[in-house]
């Protein structure tokens, strides 16, 4: 099994900036719980005016089962109305393990 990078791309209004960014905190609370999620997170880019956000997974399946609950925790955000355009989503199979500090 190969690990798996979710990454999304957000596109918010400025004034809906901190309705996005307060609905990635919930999907973070929502993590813990969610088996298979080995990491979660945002980050802001306020020079351009996007919000990243990532999650890591053990697994294809453990994503595919796992995202589910991620977006359950969201209920009805309406992302179509607090983005200026859509927002890009990338899959991406792990190409080579990170090695452990110090290791050779």
């Amino acid at each position: 099994m190969s690990r798996v990078l979710f990454h999304a791309v957000h596109y918010p209004h400025p004034e809906h900036l901190g309705d996005l960014l307060g609905a990635m905190s919930r999907i973070s609370e929502a993590a813990a719980g969610v088996e298979g999620l080995e990491e979660i997170g945002a980050f802001s880019d306020p020079g351009h005016g996007r919000v990243f956000a990532i999650s890591v997974w053990s697994s294809p399946e453990a994503m595919q089962a796992g995202m589910g609950q991620l977006f359950a925790s969201l209920g009805d955000v309406p992302f179509d109305q607090w983005e200026r355009q859509p927002r890009e989503l990338l899959t991406l199979p792990e190409a080579a393990g990170a090695r452990a500090a110090g290791g050779a």
